[in-house]
């Protein structure tokens, strides 16, 4: 007996009671997975959010019931042709229409998940799922991988896309064929292409290039692009073994490289205010990662910004970033248009969480559809991917090729921040194949030891040699990750005729500890190690420039300001700490005796030097709690403001040495490097240069007590520290 046929109508009610269906299971098991992990949660803000804050999590659940029903009205309209093409061949009844639409809805939610897998790992973790990839890899090699990638995330769907498209269109056909007005739907069809030529759509347009009204010369526009801990001595340009950076070593060819540049303090926050203020930290007040509200109001009403002198002189200005561009909602150092995610504020964090655990959410990520359903996206860490990032920077360069208003952009990317997770392709460049320990996709880091615990740095302290190499593999990953973006930015600027009227600065908040002497992972906690955590690039692209420039000597993330400033021919800034470098880029210096004088910031970790008893403090979820008035944002407790600026260190460095001074529980330990025999600090020379330890000293206590900050030749006086000779063996 032949099977008989299903109406239209029929197979498009299974289909879409199937696809509900099966978008309810995988929402209750959502649901399911959010309270398992809920239960398993072992700090204190987890505590405080279950507990406070539980009402918030359950209507964040509810909320997010609108993407599934987009998606499910997506899937039927996907999934009924599909059925309705294999109806052709081999007619069905009800039970084939519901289990080849679970099928489809399988494959469909398969494929994502393996683009999320692979391209953005950040919206989850997937490394239990990579097993069976990464095996292909070793066994069959990477060019079969690649094909398995190709074929699941492009021939894949844009077969289904094809056949749905050509099925709808064949069904549009029958129905003007039904209803006799096939001219109609080809006239119609004829005009959409007539309208999308005369619009222009998809049409660049051409650029402006001539000078403004008057003769009178346009103003430099300025870029700036930076990744969080990106470490200067990681770039192929600055004699890196890895190919790291093609991108930003074409822009140093042609450009200005200075080689040794530090930041004040190795932390975000405090970096970029100094970075864009040009003062120190103990002149603008923000001096640790957790700031209260008086403190962030200050900085907002006393500090100079970058930002701030170029409105006056017409520029638009714009920051657009990641999570860790998040400072800039309550520092805006002069920005106009901010476009980051607000990853401090802990019920978004809240919500993140939620909307993690439903992992058909990641769908709406980074899409214009997304952004309109889910307002909130555009706040959260994982929404702003650095491929984000560059594509909102893209657009920001369309608009002011478009209207030709100077500007200053800052593009900040998170892509070299811990935990070092990249999409695959990145991650696989230099690790090991073979590699099949716990840091294989990313640096393996339990949140809830690093939040409750401050000995965390003496079991990593023992990390084996190949877990170090893995490590700092996954590192140069992140680090060729962002260099794509400014190859993907700078050819945004070339395509519309910007590169003669934009200045480029490629550089990072701050670097990096990977397992130097005396050090593990992170950044700010210590001047243990050498420089790699305060040292940054400072590569810049300066139109009308002769010829490329590679400067040796010390230069300060605090000095960019008023270089840039210098560069456009802007006034200087009379409260900017920094000094301009622009004389030595136009040649009329040689050097500017700048010495280099920093702190640490908050410290997450005990510090060890041995032999000595430095002061700590107890972890950050006793140290720190959420201000329900200050946007829920994490802030430092009154009763540990003097505590963490007790445990601060200090630094002066000069070209040869480095003086350091650790508080103690007894006494002061004061600490001096000859960086030139001693490049990563592992010997004390105190002893043998008594004189040199007692100069830096002293300027240190004169920039502490009075801001001051003195020149190598204020230091060492006429004869300089090159000629300085121990007095002890």
């Amino acid at each position: 007996m032949p099977t008989p046929v299903l109406k239209r109508r029929h197979i498009l009610k299974i289909v879409a009671l199937t696809v509900f269906g099966t978008l309810l299971a995988w929402y209750l098991s959502a649901l399911l997975s959010f309270a398992a992990s809920s239960d398993g949660f072992n700090n204190r803000f987890s505590e405080v959010a279950m507990q406070h804050h539980w009402w918030y999590l359950v209507w964040s659940n509810l909320v997010v019931l609108k993407g599934y029903l987009l998606v499910a009205a997506g899937y039927v309209v996907l999934i009924y042709p599909l059925v309705r093409l294999w109806g052709k061949v081999r007619s069905f009844e009800r039970w084939g229409v519901v289990w080849r639409t679970l099928l489809f809805a399988g494959l469909l939610y398969g494929f994502f998940i393996f683009k999320l897998m692979l391209e953005k790992p950040y919206f989850g973790d997937y490394s239990y799922l990579l097993g069976w990839y990464d095996a292909l890899g070793r066994v069959c090699g990477t060019g079969v991988q690649d094909v398995v990638h190709a074929v699941i995330t492009q021939v894949f769907p844009l077969t289904a896309v094809v056949a749905a498209s050509g099925f709808y269109l064949f069904e549009l056909r029958r129905w003007f064929a039904h209803a006799a007005r096939p001219l109609l739907f080809s006239v119609a069809a004829v005009s959409m292409l007539v309208l999308l030529a005369v619009s222009g759509y998809g049409v660049n347009r051409s650029p402006d290039v001539e000078a403004l009204a008057g003769g009178r010369k346009r103003p430099k526009n300025i870029v700036i692009l930076g990744s969080d801990s990106l470490r200067a001595d990681h770039l192929s340009c600055n004699g890196y073994h890895r190919p790291t950076s093609p991108n930003i070593d074409r822009i140093a060819a042609k450009g200005v490289n200075f080689e040794r540049c530090l930041t004040p303090i190795a932390s975000t926050l405090e970096s970029l205010t100094s970075m864009y203020s040009s003062q120190y930290p103990h002149t603008h007040g923000v001096r640790h990662m957790f700031p209260n509200r008086a403190m962030v109001n200050q900085a907002n009403q006393e500090a100079p910004a970058l930002g701030t002198e170029l409105l006056r002189q017409g520029y638009d200005t714009a920051v657009i970033g990641d999570w860790c561009a998040c400072g800039f909602n309550e520092l805006p150092m002069g920005f106009q248009s901010i476009i980051v995610s607000d990853f401090d504020n802990f019920r978004v964090y809240m919500s993140e969480v939620v909307f993690l655990h439903h992992q058909i959410l990641p769908l709406f990520f980074d899409n214009r559809v997304g952004h309109m359903l889910f307002p909130k996206l555009k706040s959260f860490a994982n929404y702003m991917t650095p491929e984000v990032v560059t594509d909102q920077v893209i657009d920001r360069l369309k608009q002011r090729a478009a209207d030709r208003k100077p500007f200053l952009l800052f593009g900040y990317y998170s892509c070299t921040h811990l935990p070092y997770k990249t999409p695959t392709h990145y991650a696989k460049l230099w690790t090991d194949p073979k590699y099949d320990g716990q840091h294989k996709h990313e640096l393996a880091l339990n949140v809830d030891q690093f939040i409750g615990g401050t000995d965390i740095n003496e079991k990593w302290s023992k990390l084996p040699r190949h877990e170090v190499e893995q490590i700092t593999a996954l590192y140069d990953g992140c680090v060729r990750m962002f260099d794509d973006s400014v190859g993907r930015v700078v050819a945004e600027l070339e395509k519309q005729g910007l590169m003669d009227d934009t200045i480029i600065l490629i550089t990072g908040d701050h670097g990096d500890d990977l397992f130097e002497p005396n050090c593990t992972f992170g950044h700010g906690t210590t001047f243990n190690g050498g420089d790699q955590a305060n040292h940054v690039p400072a590569i810049l692209h300066v139109p009308g420039l002769d010829k490329p420039q590679r400067h040796p000597q010390l230069a300060r993330t605090l000095d960019f300001a008023p270089t840039l400033l210098d560069l456009i021919g802007a006034p200087a800034q009379p409260r900017f700490e920094g000094t301009s470098l622009a004389p030595l880029i136009r040649g009329e210096k040689k050097s500017l005796d700048l010495a280099y004088f920093g702190e640490t910031s908050y410290l997450f970790f005990r510090r060890t030097i041995p032999g000595e008893e430095p002061l700590f403090i107890p972890p950050m979820d006793e140290t720190t709690f959420i201000d329900p008035d200050f946007d829920f944002h994490f802030v430092l407790k009154d009763k540990f403001q003097d505590a963490v600026l007790q445990t601060k260190e200090h630094c002066v460095r000069t070209e040869r040495f480095k003086y350091v001074r650790t508080p103690g529980v007894k006494h002061s330990i004061e600490r001096l490097f000859d960086l030139r025999e001693d490049p990563h600090c592992e010997r004390d020379v105190k002893l043998r240069f008594p004189e040199v330890k007692a100069r830096l000293a002293a300027a240190m206590d004169r920039w502490l007590t009075t801001h001051h900050q003195s020149t190598t030749a204020e230091i060492y006086g006429i004869l300089g520290e090159d000629t300085l000779q121990p007095t002890a063996p």
